[in-house]
């Protein structure tokens, strides 16, 4: 039984994810650095308006870093719940009957002196 990833993946919903994703991480990116322009350029500004403005740029790109972050949290932490997962098929869940049992044998016997199960006087091999 073979599923294809189309059947289980909603292309046009990962598409507007995606695209989201890209857009917002590159312009919180290129918002910080123009905070962090305005900040050094204000510092060096010889001009008083010209450094409250660029300062004022600064304040106002830092408040929109902290809105995206907290947008993001928010988001995350409302998100819907999944579904309930389906329950199972009786038959899926009942024991075969044969499998599972007898695996005492298998098991590792090493460092201990233990008789291999079903009265064989032989010793394990190590």
């Amino acid at each position: 039984m073979s599923t294809s990833a189309t059947a289980l993946i909603n292309w046009n919903e990962l598409g507007k994810i995606a695209l989201t994703a890209l857009v917002a991480g590159t312009g919180v990116v290129i918002v910080f650095g123009l905070l962090l322009l305005g900040i050094s350029r204000g510092k060096t500004a010889t001009r008083p308006f010209t450094r409250r403005g660029l300062y004022t740029l600064s304040a106002i790109c830092g408040v929109l870093v902290i809105a995206v972050a907290v947008v993001g949290i928010y988001a995350m932490t409302q998100k819907p719940s999944s579904a309930p997962p389906k329950p199972r098929a009786a038959a899926a869940t009942r024991r075969v009957a044969g499998v599972g049992q007898g695996t005492a044998s298998l098991r590792s016997t090493r460092g201990r002196n233990r008789r291999q199960p079903g009265g064989s006087s032989r010793w394990p091999l190590r």
